[in-house]
């Protein structure tokens, strides 16, 4: 599974690579759309956060602009992590010093509304909503995993795009509360029960990419 997950991990981040090399080319050409035509044309938003430094979780962002400036998007998320008896799984549950948790995978939908664009489109802050599901499993030691829990979740977020000189590759980073729906919310290990938080701190900064 571990080899899998780093299979993912390098596929997608090859796919940025290659996704990002025509807008880098693009904007070194001093490419410039003319006002009206942004008015008409689409965007794509890639975002990619790779591994936390505790090596935790990944994920990706895949959002569409009606219009290439405009304040509203819409798309999909997913991300995984090996959390282990890291900074991640210690958010999320109570009782970590009983075990470890691993998340599976979390898929969801995202929507974001851009409050304003400052410094000539370079800042952008805004606001979003992702709302989907995730599945855990914990387990004691390094024997097999031992409980499992398939979960919804609901992430409000306030957040800023960076976008040097309003261009198509930047940072995006985000902050909020989550929390979770489930009927299953203690996952049984070998020492007792960890418990999935019902409201859990939630951070990311990603790869950004205009496409």
């Amino acid at each position: 599974m571990k080899t899998q997950t780093k299979g993912m991990l390098k596929g997608v981040l090859a796919a940025a690579v290659l996704a990002g090399a025509p807008v880098l080319a693009d904007d070194a050409a001093g490419e410039r759309i003319p006002p009206q035509e942004r008015e008409r044309r689409g965007a794509v938003l890639l975002e990619i956060s790779p591994p936390a430094l505790d090596a935790s979780m990944y994920g990706v962002r895949l959002d569409i602009s009606p219009t290439f400036d405009g304040p509203f998007s819409f798309g999909l998320m997913a991300r995984a992590g090996q959390w282990g008896n890291s900074v991640g799984v210690r958010t999320r549950f109570e009782g970590a010093d009983l075990g470890e948790a691993k998340l599976n995978y979390a898929v969801g939908a995202d929507a974001r509304y851009t409050v304003a664009t400052l410094f000539q489109g370079t800042l952008r802050p805004f606001v979003g909503l992702t709302a989907g599901f995730e599945e855990f499993v914990a387990r004691s030691d390094k024997g097999p995993y031992q409980g499992a829990s398939t979960a919804a979740f609901l992430e409000p977020a306030v957040g800023v795009m960076f976008r040097p000189g309003a261009g198509r590759v930047g940072l995006t980073a985000r902050g909020g509360p989550g929390f979770t729906f489930t009927d299953v919310r203690h996952l049984k290990v070998t020492g007792g029960e960890m418990t999935l938080r019902q409201v859990y701190p939630t951070a990311s900064l990603a790869l950004l990419v205009v496409l």
